[in-house]
């Protein structure tokens, strides 16, 4: 079968921004390279971190935090796990390490500065908290994760969560998925009905990081499939540590298969869910026997699906985020060589061993901000060190964990880069692109002396009048979003040669061949269209 991730309607680009992190658009080039670039810190301190004597372990990590800001009173809005209690010494019925988890809110009116408001939603000690929902009475809050409904049937539902809901106490004792609602994100109503996911009923893993589809007008969840683990093909002759955390991996058995990997499903109303779909996991041959894939965050970029997938290494115990990107939201792949787009920084830091990206960035202004969770500790070395009685400080003394809250930032749209130096002129050709744009915004940054032209042509490689590279005006600075002229004029014309209209009708398949100049091109996208 031929490759499915790639086809000619691709080209139909409308007015949505176009980036370079695949070849999908481009026809040809000579005398230039691809730059994968990845956000830099804001900051060498978490912005919210343990600061509050109900707080024990904030839980920064997939997908038990998410930062989204809100577009009707512009705040930037937090919600966090935080851990109580050490881990038991041995596995629990619905709770696994024995530790209690609620979810806790936080604000900012400028994205660096965060307050902890005292709500009184929940009271311990008589005294005001952050607390949002989960306590004794209702049971344990894990891994939440919320999005913004745009188009919510009611006041109450503007804010969706999704969590794992467990309890194991002389009441009762049940590990299921809940669903809630909130018009504001701080007072929640968790809905009476419990989710159906497919064949699975209301049973899922623990990590689940939600996106809203503007088209399909559906949530989508990408997580954990609760038969995951079970490797019900496993050979139990071979040898293995039943203690372990980690589980035995057998590569190239897809019925022994127990790595952790990411599952989708999608939902109209939030609680009827499709049968989860696998669409990520690490690769036998390309990837470390001990890579695992943790969580994966979708968000979009015009047209083109990116994703921020946890790296989990298990013997190193330490987890990176590498991009992923789509075309149809299904099928995945990695960019930027598999490197990491961010990365934990080792000891000394803060998030010196895990770091995790759970929500979309944020644009603001000609930036990217990427809010990241971090630790100075491993992943699991804490949780179930003392269980298997491991010779490390974390295992003998798990709660002085310390998770955060931190900030990456990436120019707009700069995730790739094509570049060409100051020695030969770069020169990139797309193939015929489809739009009834009529001006050319581009995404550019040149060194001193440099230039970005650009020339239009129709299907055939005719140029098109005026927009020759003879009459462009160079483009010489450094702007996310700079409109091509040509004279001064940045208006360009139809192009001819398709049937799309009737034989010799206006037409808007056009090429476009960019000329670098020691500049690189980050996106393009086209503007103002006419009527089709």
């Amino acid at each position: 079968m031929r490759d499915l991730s790639r086809d000619s309607t691709q080209l139909y680009v409308k007015e949505f921004t176009q980036t370079f992190l695949d070849n999908v658009l481009i026809e040809s080039v000579q005398d230039v390279t691809r730059r994968w670039h990845r956000p830099e810190r804001r900051l060498d301190t978490p912005l919210i971190s343990k600061d509050r004597p109900w707080e024990h372990v904030p839980y920064f990590t997939y997908s038990n935090y998410c930062v989204l800001r809100d577009p009707q009173d512009g705040l930037f809005k937090c919600w966090y796990e935080d851990m109580a209690g050490k881990p038991a010494p041995e596995p629990i019925p619905n709770n696994p390490f024995g530790t209690f988890s609620r979810q806790l809110y936080a604000e900012s009116e400028d994205g660096i500065h965060w307050v902890k408001p005292e709500l009184g939603v929940y009271e311990l000690y008589e005294h005001k908290t952050n607390i949002v929902l989960g306590d004794s009475d209702f049971g344990q809050v894990h891994s939440m994760n919320v999005v913004l409904d745009p188009h919510p049937s009611r006041p109450d539902e503007r804010f969706r969560a999704l969590f794992s809901h467990m309890r194991n106490d002389e009441v009762a004792s049940f590990h299921n998925i809940r669903c809630a609602r909130s018009p504001d994100g701080i007072h929640w109503t968790v809905y009476d009905e419990l989710p159906s996911i497919g064949i699975l009923g209301s049973k899922l893993d623990d990590v689940s990081a939600l996106f809203y589809d503007e088209y399909a007008r559906e949530f989508v969840q990408n997580t954990r499939h609760v038969m995951m683990g079970a490797a019900g093909a496993v050979n139990m002759r071979n040898p293995r540590n039943r203690r372990s955390f980690t589980i035995t991996n057998e590569p190239h058995n897809f019925a022994a298969y127990s790595q952790r990997r990411v599952f989708q499903c999608r939902s109209h109303d939030f609680l009827h869910w499709s049968e989860p779909v696998l669409v990520a996991a690490a690769d036998d041959e390309e990837d470390n026997l001990d890579d695992s894939f943790y969580g994966m965050a979708q968000f979009k970029v015009g047209n083109l699906h990116l994703a921020t997938v946890g790296v989990f290494q298990a013997v190193d115990n330490e987890m990176e985020v590498q991009l992923m990107m789509s075309r149809d939201g299904l099928r995945w792949r990695r960019t930027g060589k598999r490197q990491p787009f961010l990365a934990p920084r080792g000891e000394g830091y803060w998030d010196a061993y895990m770091v995790s990206l759970v929500s979309p960035p944020i644009e603001m202004g000609d930036e990217l901000w990427f809010y990241h969770g971090g630790t100075n500790y491993h992943h699991d070395f804490f949780l179930s060190g003392a269980r298997e009685n491991l010779d490390h400080p974390e295992a003998r003394d798990p709660l002085n964990a310390r998770f955060g809250l931190g900030l990456a930032t990436l120019r707009k749209d700069g995730y790739a880069g094509l570049f060409a130096n100051r020695y030969r002129e770069g020169m990139v050709v797309t193939r015929p692109l489809v739009s009834l744009g009529t001006k050319l915004v581009i995404n550019a940054r040149c060194a001193p002396g440099g230039s970005v032209r650009v020339e239009v042509a129709d299907r055939y490689d005719e140029p098109l009048e005026p927009c020759l590279k003879e009459s462009c005006d160079p483009f010489t600075g450094d702007s996310v979003s700079h409109t091509v002229t040509w004279t001064g004029s940045p208006d360009i014309p139809a192009g001819t040669g398709s049937r799309w209209g009737g034989p010799g009708e206006r037409t808007y398949w056009r090429k476009l061949r960019f000329f670098l100049r020691d500049a690189e091109l980050f996106s393009f996208h086209f503007e103002d269209p006419v009527e089709a």
